[in-house]
């Protein structure tokens, strides 16, 4: 049975940010805009939301660190199905140029969001406990119950909530810094073959 008495797992505060997402992606297909900033932080606020209700229901029964690294890996699939979505309804599709050719400053950046990525990631694997509500004592316990309430409690799925924000988009980065390289690659065999 689902017990509704506060505090929730996925605290008010997420749940009123994705209600503001599901909008938002809302009129971004009704309005067939497409893509835009607002559109691309929905995708990421559902996908962190969806991630996080998962692993509520689920309970996975593996390290956190490694339940939070599969949610990211799959946040990141997620969002750029979603975004190819908007992208394909979209009114007016700008000319984007999708190939070009890497230089130093897409390496400078993979190592940048994956650098970001370690550190994030083991931030959560040292401090798996960091923001639980149990060692405090008085004042500080009463200011971290409120916290629960609008935040929600200190487990796995506000985990992955924070983590697949703060982490999908730098593995994005990363897989289109890749798909750069794959992509150069080609056409460059393809041009000196030609």
């Amino acid at each position: 049975m689902l017990d509704l008495s506060l505090p929730w797992h996925i605290g008010l505060v997420p749940i009123a940010l994705t209600a503001w997402a599901s909008y938002v992606l809302y009129r971004a297909v009704v309005t067939r805009d497409g893509i835009t900033f607002a559109s691309v932080v929905s995708i990421l606020g559902l996908v962190a939301f969806v991630a996080a209700l998962t692993a509520q229901f689920v309970k996975p029964f593996i390290n956190q660190t490694l339940a939070l690294v599969i949610a990211q890996f799959l946040g990141t699939a997620a969002c750029f199905l979603l975004g190819k979505l908007l992208w394909s309804i979209q009114k007016a599709k700008p000319e984007l140029p999708l190939r070009r050719r890497p230089d130093a400053s897409v390496f400078r950046a993979m190592g940048i969001c994956l650098s970001f990525l370690f550190v994030i990631d083991g931030l959560f694997f040292l401090f798996p406990n960091a923001g639980k509500c149990e060692h405090f004592r008085g004042y500080m316990a009463n200011k971290c119950a409120g916290q629960e309430i609008f935040i929600g409690i200190h487990d796995l799925p506000i985990m992955i909530y924070f983590g697949v924000l703060i982490g999908v988009p730098a593995l994005a980065a990363l897989s289109r810094g890749i798909w750069m390289l794959i992509a150069g690659e080609s056409d460059a065999k393809n041009s000196v073959g030609g």
